[in-house]
């Protein structure tokens, strides 16, 4: 390998790649460690997949929709503790409603109320919804003591979601019911069993809660950490290359050239784009790259941003979140979606300005619905379809809140290319990773075969969602400082 012998325009301890909320976290507790620290951003807002955008008034937000443990508990308040930054952030506690052809059920925190209604509905199931919840509950309790495994997880760590409650339930609504969620963006039948398990305890336990100014406000947040401890974040700025000296990370260069040196680099963009595209293949180990593209990526995401000039409330349509099933038996609609095709297995529809009404003009609100999305359409493409799909979530969301396409102020969407342009997620990914059983211990580390590189986001441990990929950004920082 030649050395690189040309001069470094700047110089800090640690360059950071990605100001999603992974590289926020730790640039901002490293800052606080008394690090010199920069965060280098395509965009020009910070947040990655927790950014909002505005038209006419209107504040959307663009992909994350809400948290989880962001007030008095949960992953997300540990981080927040860690950066002394409580005081930044104001929450809102919020629900989910679960629709489907005869039963809404409402979220809850009580983590054994939900088995206890749908013992009461379905008489019948009543021990092996017992069960069922003793074994879910089980296996969050055993995740805690990763990566010892646990005889239970080893039972499950090669099983789906669908094979677990196939041992306890026979009734096919019930079935449909208690999968009855959708953040993992797989069918029920390529769920992990111990992803998904832990999952529905801890979204129950840590409840749901919205920031007050919409999602922008969590980075927006991080990032003022960030500066009151005296580090630096760099806008509109494209990292083309990590810069390596005998073999080590050693800094990175951007897309106009300018060269920063580092004692450590932080990536916070996805995992393929910066092992083959920022590093490369020749400068890694052939079982890493081998093992890197044979991970599999998550389903991406299409959404329809709507302000309208009506209340939705007026009409019953009272929950901040809905996801809606139009059947119990989504199987064909996402055997489709899988092979490319456009398909709704299900789809949500929130209001955040139930929850923050500043998020649109008097009088108004914003109505955002979404559904799971293939990258690649089978002989078609989202410039065709684009339109077609907006409309058709439109006519579905209409079904409960009648007259909304009549209503609508301001009308945008996004397709799986959208999110990949703003983002720089491989295929738009919504999660990262997928969460499929043969990903279970998988997700890369946030040490790498690069020494003085680590990882942060969604695509290292412990996973997608925004508590966690806080984590893998404190995770990489104490490891940076030796904590």
């Amino acid at each position: 390998m030649v050395r690189d012998t040309r001069r470094f325009d700047e110089e800090y301890d640690v360059a950071v790649i990605g100001a999603g909320i992974g590289g926020l976290t730790c640039a901002a507790y490293l800052a606080k460690k008394g690090k010199k620290v920069k965060v280098f951003e395509q965009h020009f807002v910070p947040g990655g997949c927790c950014t909002s955008f505005s038209r006419k008034g209107f504040k959307f937000d663009a992909g994350v929709l809400h948290l989880t443990g962001g007030k008095a508990s949960g992953a997300f308040q540990k981080v927040m503790s860690a950066l002394e930054m409580e005081q930044e952030l104001e929450f809102k506690e919020q629900f989910q409603r679960f629709v489907f052809p005869d039963f809404t059920y409402d979220s809850t925190r009580n983590v054994n109320d939900y088995p206890e209604k749908l013992k009461e509905m379905f008489l019948g199931e009543a021990s092996g919804i017992t069960r069922l919840f003793h074994t879910i509950n089980s296996i969050y309790e055993d995740i805690k003591k990763l990566p010892a495994l646990s005889p239970l997880l080893t039972k499950y760590r090669e099983k789906s979601y669908q094979d677990l409650i196939d041992e306890h339930i026979k009734d096919f609504k019930l079935k449909a019911l208690v999968n009855a969620n959708w953040h993992l963006w797989n069918p029920v039948w390529k769920n992990s069993a111990i992803d998904f398990a832990s999952l529905t305890v801890s979204e129950t336990i840590r409840g749901y809660f919205y920031p007050v100014g919409g999602i922008q406000a969590v980075p927006d947040a991080l990032v003022r950490v960030l500066k009151r401890y005296g580090g630096e974040i760099e806008y509109r700025t494209l990292v083309d290359k990590i810069i390596l000296e005998n073999g080590k990370a050693a800094g990175i260069e951007t897309g106009k050239g300018k060269r920063v040196r580092a004692k450590q680099v932080v990536s916070n963009i996805a995992a393929r784009a910066t092992f083959l595209n920022l590093i490369g293949e020749e400068n890694l180990p052939a079982d890493f790259i081998a093992t890197l593209n044979g991970l599999e990526i998550s389903l991406s995401s299409f959404y329809v941003y709507l302000g309208v000039d009506i209340d939705p409330r007026e009409s019953g349509f009272n929950a901040p979140e809905t996801i809606v099933y139009e059947s119990y038996d989504n199987t064909k609609d996402w055997e489709l979606l899988l092979q490319g095709e456009i398909s709704i297995p299900c789809f949500g529809i929130a209001v955040p300005t139930y929850m923050d009404p500043d998020l649109a003009p008097p009088g108004k609100h914003i109505v955002i619905i979404m559904t799971m999305a293939p990258y690649s359409l089978r002989g078609k493409s989202w410039r065709e379809e684009k339109k077609r799909m907006t409309a058709e979530l439109i006519t579905k969301a209409e079904k409960l809140i009648p007259n909304l396409s009549q209503h609508i102020v301001v009308q945008d969407s996004a397709t799986p290319l959208t999110y990949e342009r703003y983002t720089l997620n491989s295929l738009g990914a919504a999660m990262g990773w997928a969460f499929t059983p043969q990903m279970f211990m998988k997700r890369l580390e946030q040490k790498t075969p690069v020494p003085n590189l680590y990882l942060a986001g969604q695509w290292t441990m412990p996973g997608g969602g925004v508590p966690a990929v806080a984590v893998s950004g404190l995770r990489a920082a104490r490891m940076i400082i030796g904590e």
